[in-house]
Formats: C-alpha cells, structure tokens, sequence
C-alpha cells in the first residue's frame, strides 16, 4: 500500500511538473528546430524554396550585403504547376529585389530538402564552388543544415543562415494553429531522417 502511494504521489508530482512547465518544454521543443552559423563570406549563397517571400529576401540581402565571394546566388526548387518550377519563380523575384539576373544559377529539379542539397552539389561541383550560405525559414533550418552538411561532404562548407524575418514564430507556437502544423510536420521529417536516413548517393 505504502509503495503504491509512493507511485500515486510521484505521478502526480510529474503530471503538475509538466502543466507547469509545459510551456519551457513546448518552446524548447520548438527552437530546437532553429540552427543558426556565425555569418561568414562563402562562394555562393543558396536559397531554398518555400514560402511566400523570406527566404528570396533575405537571400537577396545577403547578396546585396557581398557574402558571397563568387557573386552568384542559386535558387533552388523544383516544379510547382505547368512550366513553372520554384526556381523560375524565385528568379523573378530576386530580379524584382535587384538581384542581377546575369548572378542567378537555378536548382529546377528538386522536390525535397535531401533531392535540393544534391542537385545543388552538382552544381558547385560544377564551378569549383566550395562554400555555401544556405538560406531557408527558420523552423527549417536544422534539418536543412544537416541534410546539406551530409551530402556536401567534408569539401564543401555549409553556413546556415535562416531567414531574420519569417511569418513563424518559437513564442508560444502551441497556440496557433500554423505554427503547431509546421512543428509537427518538421518532427514527423526527423523522424523520418533519424530513422531512415538519406539516400545512397551511388542511387542519384
């Protein structure tokens, strides 16, 4: 009887520990997902497609700004309807932000994070380029990073640099409903990751 109190009492101690902490847990939780490098110039500066506008932005920003020692920028996203792709849509974008449309290098077959960091490679393989600053959205930016830093390999630098800007933020993210589906969705893609892993690169 004694010992099934002890049990009774320490459950509840753990149950009202995590109602009251629940908050620092979830948020912890969230900004786990967020992974940000000290900025540092690199040879390219790669943009991720996906939402609206943060992340052409502040790629666009950062070009502006001269991180990138071989001036260019590459877009990469793969189709999204007819004979559009992300990239050529991003393109137009990044022209409409002042981006010199002779620096844009597009990334037009990708429809994943993992198929994104590999046919990006192909094309810094393909100019020499050994460094990259990789822009996404900040819930997006730790499984970007690892994914690239994998498939890039020991040659190549990754230097993430999620965009400063974004529609979502870590403070309470629980409470809204956009922000609960795009935590949830980027866990459920660890999982995956963590789990499976990625592709053998002999299968690409």
């Amino acid at each position: 009887m004694f010992r099934f109190l002890k049990i009774l009492v320490t459950l509840v101690l753990v149950i009202g520990l995590l109602y009251v902490g629940h908050g620092f847990i979830l948020e912890k939780a969230g900004r786990y997902l967020y992974y940000r490098d000290e900025i540092k110039p690199a040879d390219v500066i790669v943009v991720l497609a996906g939402e609206e506008t943060e992340r052409v932005e502040y790629g666009v920003k950062l070009f502006k700004e001269g991180w990138a020692r071989k001036d260019r920028i590459i877009l990469a996203g793969g189709p999204l309807v007819w004979k559009y792709t992300w990239a050529s849509l991003m393109k137009e974008h990044a022209i409409s932000l002042g981006a010199p449309k002779g620096a844009i290098l597009l990334e037009d077959k990708s429809k994943t994070t993992e198929e994104d960091a590999r046919f990006t490679k192909e094309i810094l393989d393909k100019h020499g380029y050994k460094s990259c600053i990789l822009v996404t959205s900040p819930y997006h930016s730790r499984r970007a990073t690892r994914i690239f830093s994998k498939i890039m390999g020991d040659k190549i630098i990754v230097i993430s640099a999620p965009a400063e800007k974004s529609w979502f933020s870590f403070d309470e993210w629980w409470k809204r409903r956009r922000d609960r589906a795009m935590v949830l969705d980027e866990y459920s893609k660890f999982i995956w990751l963590w789990v499976f892993g990625l592709k053998d690169n002999s299968a690409t």
